[in-house]
């Protein structure tokens, strides 16, 4: 993975976000690193917003590492060469549990919760006309996004809990796994981000892109398999040509930081995103809104004292048993 600098999504939104307003300097030598995510999804786009209000109200400047997503970024935590990232509840709680392949029985215990920061969305699309539901993709090649994705540490989990076992699933870049689904090589992209995921609507443009659902029964069997996961609709008009709502499951995306960040600092970058929602909805249209924070400690997840402190102070309710030091 390259360390490397990332600008916002053009002078209109940079410009705004200068405006955002800065605070006090919490006490912190070089950059605050952060893991975000591949282009083609949304955290590769959410982390720099983020990243450029935290600047703007701390002064400290954000590096940040485009990993392949949510295990990655905990990993990187964890490890202890990153401060700040994003993650699915359905990663971070197998990543608390120790479950899940990627974890490899270790339970890591090194990251807080900060704030909640948009839901994200099982979004599995064909170009093939014998790909219509979930059965159809048993036995079959599908790509499920970048390694250390969400995608990559839950949809086989998903897919097994519906009695789909496709004959192979393959890691890489949102938009590699998209061409390669066009030329015929993949029977369909199963990816898990911010609906619309940017590499899935470019690939809409212009052509048919088949949307495959969830029955009510199959979410229910994928909650109750993957803890952190809940039944989504992905509405009408998500994507081009999209006629009919569609059912998937869907997990809510969190910020994340280092247990080690001092207590003024995490409030201080939590503040940063509760106060500037109407910025970061301008980057990810998802993230308009405020997500509710009783998901996230319900599935284990431990919230960080000073991200605590920033969120009642905006109002939001949080007990003091999700909060660990």
């Amino acid at each position: 993975m390259r360390l490397a600098r990332r600008g916002l999504l053009g002078a209109g939104l940079s410009l705004a976000l200068a405006q955002a307003g800065r605070g006090a300097q919490p006490p912190w030598r070089g950059a605050l690193v952060m893991g975000t995510g591949r282009p083609g999804g949304a955290f590769a786009i959410f982390g720099p917003a983020w990243g450029q209000l935290v600047k703007n109200a701390t002064g400290i400047d954000i590096a940040y590492r485009a990993t392949g997503g949510s295990s990655a970024n905990l990993l990187l935590i964890d490890e202890g060469t990153a401060q700040l990232g994003l993650s699915s509840i359905a990663v971070a709680a197998q990543a608390r549990a120790g479950t899940g392949n990627w974890t490899a029985g270790v339970k890591l215990e090194s990251f807080r919760a900060l704030f909640p920061a948009y839901t994200s969305v099982l979004q599995i699309v064909s170009t093939r006309t014998d790909v219509a539901r979930l059965a159809a993709l048993d036995g079959q090649k599908i790509g499920i996004g970048p390694d250390g994705a969400s995608g990559d540490a839950a949809v086989p989990a998903i897919l097994a809990s519906v009695g789909v076992r496709p004959s192979r699933v393959e890691t890489g870049d949102y938009e590699q796994q998209v061409k390669k689904m066009l030329d015929g090589e993949l029977a369909a992209c199963a990816f898990i981000g911010a609906p619309p995921l940017p590499a899935l609507t470019a690939a809409a443009m212009g052509r048919h892109l088949r949307l495959i659902g969830f029955s009510l029964t199959e979410s229910a069997q994928a909650a109750n398999a993957v803890p952190g996961l809940a039944r989504m609709i992905l509405p009408a008009s998500t994507f081009p040509g999209q006629t009919v709502a569609v059912g998937s499951v869907g997990t809510l995306n969190i910020a994340v930081g280092a247990a080690s960040l001092p207590d003024n600092l995490a409030q201080a970058v939590t503040t940063a995103a509760l106060k500037n929602r109407q910025l970061l909805g301008a980057a990810v249209r998802a993230a308009a809104q405020t997500p509710p924070v009783q998901p996230i400690y319900e599935a284990g997840i431990s919230f960080h004292p000073g991200a605590a402190k920033a969120l009642r102070e905006a109002g939001i309710s949080l007990p003091q048993r999700a909060v660990q030091s």
